[in-house]
C-alpha cells in the first residue's frame, strides 16, 4: 500500500489542526495574564480550547480542574486522527495513549511518594485510557507499591510487578523508569509492523528521544539516587541516535558527578548540562525545546509519512506543557521575560 493511501487523509487533516495551534501572540498574551482565572478566560475566548472550558465558572476555576481540561485536547485530537487509520496503523497511533497514561501514572506516583496519598488528580486523564488500569484503584493507592498492585492484570503489569518486593530509597525511581522502558518497548512492538519507510523515520526521531532521555536518566539517577553504574545502564532504553551503548555506559560508570558532567558535555547532548544556568531548572525545558525544533525541521521537509501525525501529537503535548507552565509562572507572578525561559517553544 504506497504512502499517500496510507497517511493522505490523515497528513491533510493534521496540516489544517497545526493551524489551531497557539501562536506566539497568544503565548505573549497569556504570559500577561494576572490570574488562573484569566488565563481560562483567554483560553476560552480567543483559542480552539473552548470546547473543554465552556461549561466553567472562569472565577472559580482551579489550577488542576484547568490543567486536566487542557490535556483533554489531547485525547480530542488523536482520537480526531485514529479515525482515519485502521489496522496496524491504528495501534500505533493508539501508543500515544499510553505515554500519556504513563506520565500520569509517575505524576501521581511522586505524590504518594511524598504524601502517602492521592489529593490532586484532576489533571490526571489519561488513567485507563490505553491500560485499562481501574481509575479509582490507582486514585486510592496509599504507596507506589498500590499502584503497582492496582496496575495487575493490565498490559504494564509485566513491567512493574517485578518492583513489588523492592523496599529500596530509590524505588520511586524504579518504577518510573520500568513505565518508560514498557512505553518504548510497546511503541516497538508497534512500529515493527509499519512500512519499511516509516520505521526508518519512527527510529530516527525516537531514536534521538531516547538519547536524550538516557542522558537525563543517567544524570538523575546518579546525583538523586546513587544508583550503581550497572543498575542504572539496565534502566537505560536501548534507542540510540548519535549516541550508542558504549557511550551511555561510559557515562554509567563515571566514577563522580564532575566526571558524569564532563563527560556529558562532550556528547552532542552537552547544551542539557549549560555551566551559567541551574542544571536542575531548566534540563527539561531544554530537552523538550530540542526535540520540539528538531521535530518542527523533520516535519517540514517529510511528507506522506508517520512522522507528520507523530509531530503533531507531540506538538499538542509540547503546548499542553508550556501552558501549564505558563499557569505556574502566573501563579508566582514571575515577570514575562523571566517566564520565557521556562517555555518549550522559544517566542520571538
Amino acid at each position: 500500500m504506497d504512502a499517500v493511501r496510507i497517511h493522505g487523509a490523515a497528513v491533510a487533516k493534521v496540516r489544517a489542526m497545526e493551524g489551531k495551534l497557539l501562536s506566539d501572540d497568544d503565548y505573549i498574551n497569556l504570559l500577561n495574564m494576572k490570574s488562573i482565572s484569566q488565563c481560562a478566560r483567554y483560553l476560552k475566548e480567543k483559542t480552539d480550547y473552548r470546547r473543554f472550558l465552556s461549561d466553567v465558572d472562569m472565577d472559580a476555576i482551579r489550577r488542576g480542574e484547568l490543567e486536566g481540561r487542557i490535556k483533554k485536547n489531547i485525547i480530542y485530537n488523536i482520537d480526531k486522527i485514529i479515525h482515519y487509520y485502521s489496522g496496524s496503523y491504528k495501534e500505533f497511533i493508539n501508543t500515544f495513549y499510553a505515554k500519556y497514561e504513563i506520565d500520569d501514572l509517575k505524576d501521581l506516583a511522586r505524590e504518594v511518594y511524598k504524601k502517602g496519598k492521592i489529593e490532586n488528580y484532576q489533571d490526571n486523564v489519561f488513567i485507563g485510557k490505553y491500560s485499562k488500569a481501574e481509575p479509582n484503584r490507582i486514585l486510592a493507592a496509599k504507596s507506589v507499591r498500590d499502584i503497582i498492585i492496582a496496575l495487575k492484570d493490565t498490559v504494564l503489569e509485566k513491567y512493574t510487578m517485578p518492583l513489588i518486593d523492592d523496599n529500596r530509597r530509590e524505588n520511586l525511581f524504579r518504577f518510573e523508569t520500568a513505565l518508560d522502558m514498557a512505553y518504548y518497548n510497546i511503541l516497538q512492538k508497534e512500529w515493527d509492523k509499519l512500512s519499511p519507510e516509516d520505521q526508518r523515520t519512527i527510529r530516527y526521531v525516537f531514536g534521538t528521544i531516547g538519547d536524550v532521555l538516557n542522558i537525563q536518566w543517567v544524570y538523575r539517577g546518579k546525583k538523586f539516587y546513587d544508583i550503581e553504574p550497572q543498575v542504572l545502564l539496565n534502566y537505560t532504553i536501548k534507542l540510540y541516535n548519535r549516541l550508542n551503548y558504549k557511550k551511555i555506559k561510559e557515562l554509567c560508570y563515571q566514577r563522580s558527578m564532575s566526571e558524569f558532567l564532563n563527560k556529558a558535555r562532550q556528547t552532542p547532548y552537552g547544551f542539557l548540562f549549560k555551566n551559567e544556568e541551574t542544571v536542575d531548572i531548566y534540563m527539561d525545558r531544554r530537552m523538550h525545546r530540542y526535540i520540539y525544533y528538531h521535530l518542527q525541521k523533520i516535519n517540514r521537509n517529510t511528507n506522506m509519512n508517520i512522522i507528520n501525525v507523530v509531530a503533531y501529537i507531540l506538538f499538542l503535548e509540547f503546548e499542553a506543557r508550556d501552558i501549564i507552565s505558563i499557569i505556574e509562572i502566573i501563579r508566582y507572578g514571575v515577570p514575562e521575560e523571566q517566564g520565557r525561559k521556562y517555555l518549550i517553544k522559544n517566542i520571538d
